[in-house]
């Protein structure tokens, strides 16, 4: 198969992204290899409440309908760090601690990954102070 990117080599690989055979990184990182916009597909269209059985918004439907909530989860950064917090309540590394003291280094960790803290990340900040507006919302 010829690589798509520049059609003079044999496409050895795929991309994960957009299934297009290349022949080298070169080919991979090259200006001509560029990604369609993923549209999300219409899936099961959902069916709107009728305006007498519609409750009112709870503050996690608000973070699970807003896009940049939505956004910065799909960043493998902020996936990694919310995931390292997670494991702290769920793994065994700390299983001789009670809930709430599990809960207590969670915040520590948490802290430490805001803005001004040792292992400060801009995308944990990011969707912190966003959750926050949500809430105050």
């Amino acid at each position: 198969m010829l690589c798509q990117i520049c059609s003079q080599n044999d496409g050895k690989y795929k991309c994960p992204t957009c299934k297009k055979p290349y022949c080298s990184l070169a080919c991979y990182k090259s200006e001509n290899h560029k990604h369609e916009e993923i549209k999300p597909s219409n899936k099961t269209p959902q069916v709107m409440p009728s305006p007498d059985t519609t409750e009112p918004m709870t503050k996690f439907d608000k973070l699970l309908q807003d896009d940049q909530i939505e956004y910065l989860l799909k960043q493998p950064a902020l996936q990694f760090h919310l995931l390292s917090i997670i494991t702290i309540l769920q793994d065994g590394f700390i299983n001789n601690l009670n809930q709430e003291q599990k809960l207590e280094v969670m915040n520590l960790k948490l802290n430490d990954l805001r803005k001004g803290g040792v292992e400060q990340n801009e995308l944990v900040e990011e969707f912190v102070q966003r959750v926050l507006e949500l809430d105050e919302a």
